[in-house]
């Protein structure tokens, strides 16, 4: 029995605090450890122009002058289309003027010689009434005319599909000799000298991009600076997010790159894999005087960097922190 008590006694000793082994730790200033926190959203430039020029009359695909690839300026030729009956449409409607402006002149005319006729009392009202009335018919007619004679020249304006910006063929689709009617796509233009960053921004965090006084996109390990030109009101139900548009401030990416937008929203945080948890307090180890001092923080969050008041040589236990806690005796490295 007395052996078992001496072992007790010993064991007990062993536990006490004049013989607890101090810990290794390593510690670093905190102004070497804090961090800024970002937000991240996905993003891609996207050009403010994508087109698919569709034809706007029914005819034979006569010529091709862009293909894909080919860079294009605003009013080259792309396409032309058979504009044979369109010719014949418009000579038509030109003769049919012609017709309505001779048979105006008629008109004219006969009002001229029936209006001096009534004066000598040698035609009737009823008489010069009737020429009146001839000479505005073929006024309106004349003006119908020439409505049919501007949609004929139009009509034969859209045989030649011309390029509506500067841009890139991306698509063609339209093949010489086949017929198209109406409304088919021929080609796809998207434009290359003006373009934006869309970014689709979770609503929960969209708030903090007005305030950000730095905002950059990422790609493939390159940045570019941006500035944010609209953030749109609107919360896209099923994403939980809102659409957000930035220009470059200075040089740009290609468009249809793909990437991220990062905004910084705080400056000067503790990284949360140096909050530790004691005692149900979330907090940060701190090293003063050879003993681990443990500093709870009120506003920290499990998974989050959080903002901290120190001094920036106090000297963090950045390594070691498993077995700590408050009042140990630590043995410091850096």
């Amino acid at each position: 029995m007395r052996s078992i008590l001496l072992m007790i006694i010993a064991l007990l000793l062993s536990h006490s605090p004049a013989t607890t082994a101090q810990v290794s730790v390593r510690v670093d200033d905190v102004s070497n450890v804090l961090v800024d926190l970002e937000r991240r959203a996905p993003a891609d430039v996207r050009p403010l122009n994508n087109a698919q020029i569709s034809a706007e009359v029914s005819a034979v695909v006569n010529a091709v002058h862009a293909d894909v690839g080919q860079a294009v300026q605003a009013g080259d030729l792309l396409l032309e289309l058979d504009p044979r009956d369109f010719e014949l449409n418009l000579s038509q409607a030109l003769a049919n003027l012609t017709s309505s402006q001779a048979q105006k002149a008629s008109a004219d005319a006969k009002l001229s010689r029936a209006e001096g006729l009534v004066q000598e009392n040698y035609l009737s009202d009823d008489a010069l009434l009737d020429r009146q009335t001839d000479a505005a018919v073929w006024s309106a007619q004349i003006r119908a005319n020439e409505v049919a004679v501007a949609i004929a020249q139009r009509n034969l304006d859209k045989c030649r599909i011309l390029a509506p910006f500067d841009g890139v063929v991306v698509e063609r689709t339209a093949q010489v000799g086949s017929f198209v009617s109406n409304g088919n796509p021929l080609v796809r233009i998207i434009q290359i000298d003006r373009f934006e960053l869309d970014a689709e921004v979770p609503s929960d965090v969209a708030g903090s991009l007005l305030a950000a006084d730095e905002i950059r996109f990422v790609s493939r390990g390159q940045e570019w600076p941006l500035e944010l030109l609209r953030l749109s009101p609107v919360i896209e139900a099923e994403r939980r997010s809102q659409r957000a548009r930035f220009a470059f401030t200075g040089s740009a990416p290609a468009v249809g790159r793909s990437g991220e937008v990062v905004w910084h929203v705080e400056k000067g945080m503790l990284p949360s894999s140096l909050i530790s948890r004691r005692n149900g307090q979330l907090g940060v180890f701190l090293h003063d005087q050879g003993k681990a001092s443990f500093m709870p923080l009120p506003a920290a969050q499990e998974g989050r960097p959080v903002a901290v008041d120190l001094p920036a040589a106090a000297e963090i236990i950045t390594l070691g922190r498993d077995r700590l806690q408050d009042g140990d005796s630590v043995n410091v490295s850096r």
